[in-house]
């Protein structure tokens, strides 16, 4: 039997054992520890079966031999099309790859994942933890497993499993992550990206709603001009909240002196939270301050700092209070980089919502344009 013959029976027995755990664990009699022990003998099995290939690949300085080249595209193509969803990170949580079911379940393309924190997945609330779980692993101090709860799809919670990998040629151990749908999101294969016609068709559903979110807030700083430039900032501001954010904030520049002008946020916030925000000064958040020395918009997809907004009144973290997961700040100036900036817009995404996009803040970024000339009129905030 060759190799590849080998290779892929054995993947098709991991494959079907793994399917009989997903199944058991549907059934509410299995025992939770049981599995989940049999999960890791699953991971470390698969991990010392396909190191070996590995280190022949790419052997000779990573070129392997043109008889491996087949074989090393093999075993590429078994790590992306693993029936579970996988990444490969850093003992710093840094992707280096993830398969199509770890993308299709956090919602994530895999381009965008490589090289950002697989703690990024998770709300903010469970990424400390995973942190430190998987410098634990890479310390080799064993496998670990936690639950948590993905960012990126409401109310998506997983079971992870970090296992210790060794890659040749390098000082430091991987980390392999397994993400395990639990009862209330069942990974399968359903959950696979999209095809490309149904994907396209998205992209431009989406670009339609942003399309109509500029001719909303036009309108709205149109509409509202002959009550005076502050009414249209709001009416503009509260645009943004309803369709793009769970939180706007609008700060204005007058005289050299940034002045909080706009909070609007949700309904069931907590008004403590609200009231900080509000009452902030703005030169105490650095992302308003880099976003207006800049003249340019900042955007914090899946943010790590926790003192991008900077402190409330207690010296608490404010992007912790609000359960900020991503953010993004726009200058408010008629020709992006250039001055002169009349001030910011900073939209905040909380929780489990997915992430800004480039797409989004293009349109922000028009949008904060037209706000800027609205804002030349301001004689000072009301």
């Amino acid at each position: 039997m060759s190799q590849s013959h080998a290779f892929g029976r054995e993947f098709d027995d991991f494959a079907a054992r793994v399917e009989e755990l997903r199944a058991a664990q549907a059934n509410q009699d299995s025992d939770p520890v049981v599995l989940l022990d049999a999960a890791l003998v699953e991971l470390e099995h698969a991990v010392d079966f396909m190191l070996p290939a590995y280190e022949q690949f790419t052997s000779s300085g990573g070129r392997p031999p043109s008889g491996a080249r087949a074989e090393q595209r093999l075993f590429k193509a078994i790590f992306e099309n693993l029936p579970v969803p996988v990444a490969l990170v850093d003992g710093e949580t840094v992707v280096r790859r993830v398969n199509a079911a770890a993308a299709a379940l956090t919602g994530l393309p895999a381009g965008y994942a490589a090289g950002r924190p697989v703690s990024g997945f998770l709300r903010p609330g469970d990424r400390p933890a995973l942190r430190s779980q998987t410098a634990a692993v890479a310390r080799g101090e064993g496998s670990r497993s936690l639950a948590a709860q993905l960012a990126q799809r409401t109310g998506s919670r997983v079971r992870v499993t970090l296992s210790e990998a060794h890659l040749p040629g390098e000082s430091e151990p991987a980390v392999l992550v397994v993400l395990w749908p639990t009862s209330d999101h069942a990974w399968s294969p359903a959950d696979r990206p999209a095809p490309a016609t149904a994907a396209s068709a998205s992209v431009a559903a989406r670009e339609a709603a942003l399309i109509d979110l500029l001719d909303r807030t036009s309108a709205a700083l149109l509409g509202a001009a002959a009550q005076g430039p502050v009414t249209a900032l709001r009416a503009a501001t509260s645009a943004l909240r309803e369709e793009l954010a769970d939180w706007a904030i609008l700060d204005l520049l007058h005289d050299g002196v940034l002045t909080r002008l706009v909070v609007s946020g949700p309904e069931e916030s907590d008004p403590a939270v609200g009231k900080e925000i509000a009452e902030q000064d703005p030169t105490a958040c650095p992302v308003v301050l880099e976003a207006v020395g800049a003249a340019s918009a900042v955007l914090d997809g899946l943010t790590e700092d926790r003192g991008r907004l900077g402190p409330d009144s207690g010296g608490a973290s404010l992007m912790g209070r609000a359960d900020v997961g991503s953010l993004l700040s726009v200058a408010l100036t008629s020709a992006v980089g250039e001055p002169p900036v009349r001030g910011a817009v900073t939209l905040l995404r909380t929780g489990v919502r997915p992430s800004f996009s480039l797409a989004e803040a293009r349109c922000v970024e028009r949008i904060a344009g037209h706000m800027a000339i609205v804002a030349e009129r301001n004689a000072g905030p009301a």
